[in-house]
């Protein structure tokens, strides 16, 4: 579930803000019902683990409570809680040593001297529409995410999985605009290349079905 909103919908979310700001509890209760689903959803994708995401959902809401004086609406709100759900999720990914151990460096396409790329990968994007509807080549996706390094892995997730602007992705993470871009394009050279034998062997098999 992303964290985008209709206009009107952050028109409201403003007035509950204020509203809680003010001593209003059933304003929080409120902001809490709304982001929810949204902040287990993405503890759990950085997480990959239903409990560590549960605890992380807990965890930024008890958070929002105690905090909510703190926010100035310099940004908007949903960037203030992403920003509180990353931070979350990052300290119990550290509290388990669960960090990735894979150079992107390791997947990334190579050069010969005179600049052309090395090896052929496939471009599996095109297929992805009739692909993503197979569970066997969801959990191959979700492992490969995983292994992507940090920096890259949040700005993919951000973009590509939650949905969200370059721009407002890059006011989340206070990151530049191409800072985004070139965080995004490794990520998505790093999976195309990982990906792409898997890819391979499906299309083979669609082709002897």
């Amino acid at each position: 579930m992303s964290f985008t909103q209709p206009k009107e919908n952050k028109i409201l979310e403003e007035a509950l803000v204020r509203q809680f700001q003010g001593g209003d509890l059933e304003a929080y209760d409120k902001i809490a019902e709304i982001y929810q689903k949204k902040i287990y959803g993405l503890s759990f994708n950085l997480t990959r683990n239903q409990m560590d995401a549960q605890d992380v959902t807990q965890e930024v809401l008890l958070t929002l409570f105690r905090k909510i004086h703190t926010f100035q609406g310099k940004s908007a709100f949903s960037s203030w809680v992403y920003r509180i759900t990353l931070n979350a999720s990052y300290m119990k990914l550290r509290s388990k040593k669960k960090e990735p151990n894979v150079s992107i460096d390791e997947l990334m396409p190579s050069y010969n001297g005179a600049g052309f790329q090395q090896e052929k990968i496939q471009d599996w994007s095109e297929n992805t529409e009739s692909l993503l509807f197979t569970n066997e080549t969801r959990d191959v996706i979700n492992k490969a995410i995983e292994l992507l390094p940090e920096k890259e892995k949040v700005v993919f997730l951000l973009r590509d999985v939650e949905g969200l602007s370059t721009e407002k992705a890059g006011e989340i993470l206070d990151l530049t605009v191409p800072a985004v871009k070139s965080r995004l394009h490794r990520a998505r050279l790093f999976l195309r290349k990982k990906l792409s034998s898997y890819f391979e062997e499906f299309s083979s098999r669609k082709v002897e079905e």
